[in-house]
């Protein structure tokens, strides 16, 4: 175990072969679920007439956009790995949105997906297809309905701010609120959104062809509490690194796992990113820990970098996007996610000539049903380790603590809190959430009084937005 008191640092790493063997042996992958569509379509253009109806009928009770759901032989969706073969019509809407096509529906989530009958889904089409407008009308096959939850606003906060903080530069989800409905039956209030997902325009990193076995390919990788057989993974130990945050809390970094999320073949592709990922970590380590600069060799190894960078954030800088690490930083202060350090954390990378991230890039925000919690005036919340919640599980994020123990790194956090908080942008993204979930009355009904549970998520941002000024705000 390795401590910020220790007199020296720690040796370097034996150097190894100047190129990096990637080996060639193909992973074991779970085939592709092939789904028909032949059986629910013949169903739909049966009932097409009283299937048009309903869907009039709901049109003229409601003021938003509105999904209905037709599954094959009306199933129940209730599997995270089965598609239901279903017809997915969104109307009530501008025309030019209106949409009938088939698509796959299967339950998405983890903890989210076992509580109750609001349950968030995934929607595969068979074809690639635009939703509602979203995303510039581009069209993708995934696309996600979340849960709006009795607080009606958790993602749709975080997705608006998020906007406002990228500024255009990096990939967040684009996201409008509907009114669901499976096979005519109402389900409440969700937000359409988009699938984070390696893709044209999502996270726009290469992914090999499957008789492709070069390593330096694009990568989307996950941390993830929740791997498993679906995508090949990875676990890091953090250095097992003890130190302490900016709050003074001592605590030994955990073992994580992490999913790649795009696609990927060989055994040598994985091992890859999984000595990239790890060195990526340890070279940003070094440098907070010890000031010294530290960078890949040939091999993806990493070696002492005195003599190629005089400075151990020069080390860093060649290695991360340290602006869209500073970003979600700040969003992660802003709601105060509970999860910070357990999943839906997505980090790109991509080594092909025409690559888009050059550098390792934090991206793709997500799940943010455990956020908005305790007090606006409490404290860091993510750049600090969190207090284990009632299942004892650390869900501290080892790459904002370690990164805000750096002064140079919060100088990059504080310059772009600056700008964004005294151009207002900030509070005219929370002044705009609570007009937008203020048109949701009417659609809402009986659960109107939801309005006043976002509010309350806007009021807990607006206090941290008043506790970082005085934190971070360059006088």
């Amino acid at each position: 175990m390795t401590s910020e008191t220790a007199e020296s640092t720690p040796e370097s790493k034996t150097e190894e072969k100047p190129v990096f063997n990637a080996d060639p042996t193909p992973l074991e992958l779970p085939e592709a679920a092939q789904i028909s569509f032949d059986n629910v379509r013949s169903q739909y253009d049966g009932s097409a007439d009283k299937i048009s109806k309903t869907l009039k009928d709901i049109a003229g009770e409601k003021d938003l956009p509105c999904i209905n759901i037709t599954t094959e032989d009306e199933k129940k969706i209730l599997s995270k790995d089965q598609y239901v073969p279903s017809v997915i019509d969104a109307f009530n809407c501008d025309e030019s949105y209106v949409l009938s096509a088939n698509g796959g529906v299967k339950v998405r989530g983890n903890s989210t997906a076992e509580q109750g009958d609001e349950k968030p889904y995934r929607i595969k089409f068979e074809q690639k297809h635009n939703m509602l407008g979203l995303h510039g009308g581009k069209e993708y096959k995934s696309w996600m309905l979340l849960r709006s939850y009795w607080n009606l606003a958790p993602d749709f906060t975080a997705f608006s701010l998020a906007k406002t903080i990228f500024e255009g530069k990096y990939y967040s989800s684009d996201c409008t609120y509907v009114n669901l409905y499976i096979n005519g039956k109402p389900r409440g209030m969700y937000l359409l959104c988009e699938q984070n997902q390696a893709a044209d325009d999502r996270i726009d990193v290469n992914e090999p062809k499957s008789d492709d076995t070069a390593f330096e390919t694009g990568y989307l990788v996950e941390m993830d509490n929740y791997p498993g057989d679906d995508h090949p993974y990875f676990e890091y130990d953090h250095e097992n690194a003890a130190f302490s945050d900016i709050s003074g809390e001592a605590r030994t970094l955990e073992t994580h796992a992490y999913s790649v999320r795009s696609d990927i073949f060989t055994k040598g592709q994985l091992d890859f990113i999984e000595r990239y990922i790890s060195g990526a970590f340890e070279i940003l380590y070094h440098a907070v820990l010890y000031d010294t600069p530290y960078m890949f060799n040939s091999a993806y190894s990493v070696v002492p970098a005195k003599d190629t960078y005089s400075t151990a954030r020069e080390a860093v800088e060649a290695v991360f996007d340290l602006d869209s690490l500073a970003n979600m930083v700040i969003l992660e202060e802003l709601v105060h996610n509970n999860d910070v350090g357990a999943g839906s954390f997505y980090i790109a990378v991509d080594f092909t000539e025409d690559s888009k991230y050059k550098k390792l890039t934090f991206l793709a925000p997500w799940d943010f049903n455990w956020a908005y919690e305790g007090s606006a005036n409490g404290g860091y919340y993510a750049s600090t380790f969190q207090k284990p919640q009632h299942d004892g599980i650390d869900r501290s994020n080892p790459w904002y603590i370690t990164a805000m123990k750096a002064d140079w790194f919060q100088s990059i956090v504080k310059e772009k809190w600056s700008r964004l908080s005294e151009s207002g942008a900030l509070k005219d993204t929370t002044m705009q959430v609570l007009k937008d979930c203020s048109k949701l009355k009417n659609d809402l009904g009986d659960d109107a009084w939801k309005i006043d549970q976002a509010k309350n998520i806007v009021n807990f941002v607006n206090g941290r937005i008043k506790w970082l000024d005085k934190q971070w705000l360059i006088k």
